[in-house]
């Protein structure tokens, strides 16, 4: 069994690294990439140990991007973990993120919510500052009673809380990830709530894209598989697992993904120390 796209304490899972490994082998789980948002801090967390377990792990990553394209999700796996221009991005994505996010509690205190910033950088627990963080802890304060309410209220664009991103666009994304030895493959592109070129995408150098997906209808996965095989791109896929009781708590290992996309999947595995 394969998942491709799950996420940690790193970024805005609800699971420390360790037990999303321990989850994997509960699920029966032998090929895993652990992706959280504009970090490997996960995957670092236990690459060590899963040379000793069931469960194959992969260095992956999903980069939020936005610029001209629209806040795009680009995955990226099988780079070199020690190449400093990744290194770098990442180091420079962090900071921009946690000034950001100061903006966003800014903008809450402006509209009569005030948190302590502290509080957000508690939640991360050290990783990547996201919104979801930000959305628990005015939930924490009395502002809400649902985060995923509050997020969708609030902080999303064109809501009275948000606040533009750091532009990083889909295009630098796709070329970082090439430079450093990964591929690059676009994450779930039936849930976008915009139109988006994906012909541009094409031409950026784009590798795959996330067809198998747990939010994906049959028709938009059997529309993708056709994009895919036009474009003779890869295709991939994943459960996109946060945890239970997240926003995302589709199950590890709950999306099926064909035998073939374990082709690209096995090179790249063959190639970690």
């Amino acid at each position: 069994m394969i998942d491709l796209h799950t996420h940690t304490t790193a970024s805005d899972g609800l699971m420390a690294p360790r037990e999303l490994l321990v989850e994997a082998q509960k699920a029966g789980v032998r090929y895993l990439a652990i992706t959280d948002h504009d970090s490997i801090d996960g995957y670092l967390a236990i690459r060590e140990e899963s040379k000793r377990a069931e469960v194959r792990v992969l260095p992956g990553i999903e980069w939020n991007t936005d610029g001209p394209d629209g806040e795009l999700h680009i995955l990226g796996y099988g780079f070199d973990i020690a190449d400093p221009r990744l290194h770098y991005t990442i180091d420079r994505r962090k900071q921009e993120r946690i000034d950001w996010a100061k903006e966003i509690v800014g903008k809450c205190k402006q509209l009569g919510m005030e948190i302590p910033f502290a509080d957000c950088l508690a939640r991360a627990r050290g990783g990547v500052v996201v919104r979801t963080h930000i959305a628990e802890v005015l939930v924490s304060h009395g502002y809400g009673t649902d985060p995923q309410e509050v997020f969708g209220k609030l902080l999303q664009k064109g809501c009275p809380a948000y606040v533009p991103r750091p532009v990083f666009t889909a295009r630098e994304a796709i070329e970082l990830t090439r430079e450093i030895g990964g591929i690059a493959i676009l994450a779930h592109p039936g849930i976008y709530p915009f139109a988006f070129d994906f012909k541009l995408l094409v031409e950026y150098g784009i590798d795959g894209v996330e067809v198998y997906y747990s939010k994906h209808s049959p028709e938009q996965t059997t529309q993708w598989e056709r994009e895919a095989k036009q474009y003779n791109l890869i295709r991939s896929g994943g459960s996109d697992f946060h945890g239970y009781g997240s926003r995302n708590s589709h199950p590890i290992g709950s999306v099926a993904i064909p035998p073939e996309v374990k082709e690209w999947w096995t090179c790249f595995m063959s190639r970690q120390p």
